[in-house]
C-alpha cells in the first residue's frame, strides 16, 4: 500500500511539473510574438544630418569673400608712369625747348635722315649711322653721339667683331653747345658716307676678284 502511494505522488508530481512547463512556454512565446509586433509598428528613427551637406548649404548662405593675391595692397612703381619724352618736353623753359627743336631740325635736314622716337628717346639716323640720340634728363637736354675713328670701324666690320661703343654725351645748355652738336651731326653724316663709300669700293674689288679667277680657270 505504501509502495502504491509513493508512486502515486511521484507521477502526480512530474505532471504538475510537465504542465508548469507548458505555461510558461506558452507565456514566453506570447511575450515575443507582442514585443515584435510593438518592434514591426514602431518608425524608424530618421537618418543624422550629413556634415558635408550642412557645409554646403552654409556657404550657400554665407557671401564669399574677395581673395586678395600676395602684394595686392602694395604700390608698384611701373615704367609706364614714368613720364615721357613729350611731356617732360613741355616742362622744359622756352630757351632749351628753342635749343632741342634746332637740333632736330638740323638732324631731319641731312639727305637720307630718318626718325626713330620712343617714349625715352628721340634719334636720327642714315642707315645704320646714329647721327644723335636726343633725350632729356633732369630738365636738361642731353644728345648722345656715336663718334668712331673710320679705320677702326672698318676694321670691326671686316673682321665682323662686335663691339659695344660708349656713347659721347653732350649737354646742351647753350648756344656754344648747340653749335657743338650740329658739327657732331656733321661728323656722323661724313661717316655714314664715308661708309657707303667704302662698301661700294669692297663690291667693286670682290667684282673684279671674281673677274680675275674666271680669266684664271678660262686661261
Amino acid at each position: 500500500m505504501d509502495v502504491v502511494l509513493i508512486v502515486f505522488m511521484v507521477l502526480a508530481g512530474i505532471v504538475c511539473v510537465f504542465s508548469v512547463a507548458v505555461v510558461v512556454i506558452d507565456l514566453v512565446q506570447q511575450k515575443r510574438q507582442a514585443s515584435g509586433t510593438q518592434e514591426e509598428e514602431l518608425p524608424a528613427p530618421p537618418d543624422p544630418p550629413v556634415a558635408e551637406e550642412r557645409e554646403e548649404e552654409l556657404s550657400a548662405s554665407q557671401p564669399e569673400e574677395e581673395q586678395v593675391l600676395p602684394g595686392e595692397n602694395a604700390i608698384v612703381f611701373s615704367a609706364s608712369e614714368r613720364k615721357t619724352l613729350d611731356e617732360q618736353f613741355r616742362e622744359l623753359d622756352e630757351r632749351l625747348q628753342r635749343y632741342y627743336v634746332e637740333i632736330v631740325q638740323y638732324a631731319m635736314a641731312q639727305e637720307g635722315s630718318k626718325q626713330y622716337k620712343n617714349v625715352r628717346y628721340e634719334e636720327y639716323k642714315i642707315r645704320k649711322t646714329r647721327l644723335v640720340r636726343l633725350q632729356i634728363k633732369r630738365g636738361t637736354v642731353v644728345c648722345e653721339f656715336i663718334l668712331l675713328n673710320e679705320d677702326f670701324k672698318n676694321y670691326i666690320q671686316d673682321n665682323k667683331v662686335r663691339i659695344r661703343q660708349a656713347p659721347t654725351v653732350l649737354r646742351v645748355e647753350d648756344e656754344a653747345a648747340v653749335a657743338i652738336a650740329k658739327n657732331s651731326i656733321d661728323i656722323a653724316v661724313r661717316a655714314a658716307e664715308d661708309e657707303l663709300e667704302y662698301k661700294k669700293q669692297k663690291r667693286r674689288e670682290k667684282r673684279r676678284q671674281a673677274r680675275q679667277r674666271e680669266d684664271t680657270q678660262e686661261g
